[in-house]
Parts: C-alpha cells; structure tokens; sequence
C-alpha cells in the first residue's frame, strides 16, 4: 500500500511539473510575442517618422524648385534687352553707326547676370539615407534632376562668367586711361567712343556672347523649362 502511495506521489509530482513547464513555457510564448508586436509597432512608428521626414524634405525641394523657376525667368527677361543690343553691334551692319550713341553697349562685356540658385533641399535629401527613400516615387525623379542641374556645375557656370567679367575690366583699367570717367561717370571721350567702335572690342564682344548667351544662357533656359516639368510633375503626384 505504501508503495502504491509513493508511485502515486511521483505520477503527481511528475504531472505537476510538465503542467509547470507548459505554463512556463506559455509564459515565455506570450513574452516573445509581446517583444515581437512591441518590435513590429516600433518600426512601423519609425517608418511613418521616416516617411514625414522624407515629405518634409521633398516639401523643401519644391519650394526650392519653385524659388529657382523665379530666379531664371527673372534672369532671362533680364538678358533680353542686353543679347539684342549684342546681336545689332555683331551681325547688323545698319546699327554700327549708331554705337557712338549707345550708352548701353558700352557695358555689355562688363555687366552679366548670374543667380545662386537654391540646393539646400537636395542636401537634404542626399543624407537622408533612410529605406523609405528607396520606395518614394519622387526619389528617383529628383535624383536624375539634380544629376544634371548640380550645384558645382552652376557654380563653375558663374564663376567662368564672372572671372571673363573681371578681366574684361582688368583689361580697360589697364590700357586706357579714359577707364576711370567711363567707369564711376559714365563718360565717354572720343578716344572711348573709337574703342568701342574697335576690332578689339567686337572681338571681346564675340567671346563674351558665346560665353554668356550661346552657353550659360542657353543652359539656363534648358534649366528653367525642366524646372517647368519637374514642379508639375511634383504637383500632379501631391494631389
């Protein structure tokens, strides 16, 4: 009898511990669980901060976008009046006789207009290397955009304007004495007038208009026309 009690003892003992290690175990089940929907609502509150922060950025692109559409139509109405006046003193001989009163053309290889345009977005952009990035329409877009409209082209587009510039007025404050009344006064004397009517001047001429208007001009117009596309196709995929 004592031995039937003791086998009876250990079945229950052993019965109470398998139930003791399906509870456990179960325990640990739902505590895994737990971490694995805690993990899962933590990424999916990282992805949708990921997906602001990426619409925040795009945001400032297009307004960027918006700013540098602004900035080259303003900059070719600007050049207008100036290629035309270049074009009667280089390729109609009608006008040539009418230089010595042109107040204008006597500034035309030393005055050009260039804009810093807007890149602060891109920037953004660039260093936001989040997976979201990777899946957002607009990406890929923006990407190819900037590829071709980069900030150090546009830089080094200016500063060959800007340096063809400064020689040309190296150039007149050196070799003619005439510089000094022309430049703060807007004078001109005979020997002035006879420059500008020069070889030398219509070569310079020359030059700075396939600098100016046959190259950075023409890449500004390409500009502001892909600008055109690339802010409607922005605003086609926001509404």
């Amino acid at each position: 009898m004592k031995l039937f009690n003791a086998q009876r003892f250990q079945l229950l003992k052993g019965k109470r511990f398998q139930k003791y290690i399906a509870y456990a175990l179960g325990e640990i089940i739902l505590v895994v669980i737990g971490i694995l929907i805690a993990l899962a609502v933590n990424d999916w509150n990282n992805h949708k901060a990921d997906e602001k922060e990426l619409h925040r950025i795009i945001n400032v692109i297009h307004a960027d976008l918006e700013a540098d559409l602004k900035l080259a139509t303003a900059l070719i109405e600007r050049s207008e009046q100036p290629q035309i006046l270049i074009e009667k003193i280089l390729y109609d001989s009608t006008f040539k006789d009418s230089i010595r009163t042109c107040l204008d053309c006597r500034y035309l290889m030393t005055a050009g207009d260039i804009s810093e345009f807007k890149s602060k977005g891109y920037e953004l952009l660039v260093n936001f290397n989040k997976e979201v990035k990777q899946s957002n329409i607009f990406v890929d877009s923006l990407v190819n955009f900037y590829g071709v409209y980069n900030k150090d082209h546009m830089t080094f587009q200016n500063k060959i304007i800007i340096e063809e510039i400064v020689s040309n007025m190296q150039y007149l404050r050196d070799n003619f004495s005439w510089f000094a009344a022309y430049f703060k006064d807007t004078e001109c004397n005979t020997e002035c007038l006879d420059y500008f009517e020069s070889s030398d001047y219509i070569n310079r001429l020359t030059y700075y208009e396939a600098l100016f208007f046959d190259n950075y001009l023409y890449y500004i117009n390409q500009y502001r026309d892909d600008l055109k596309h690339m802010i409607a196709f922005l605003n086609q995929k926001q509404t």
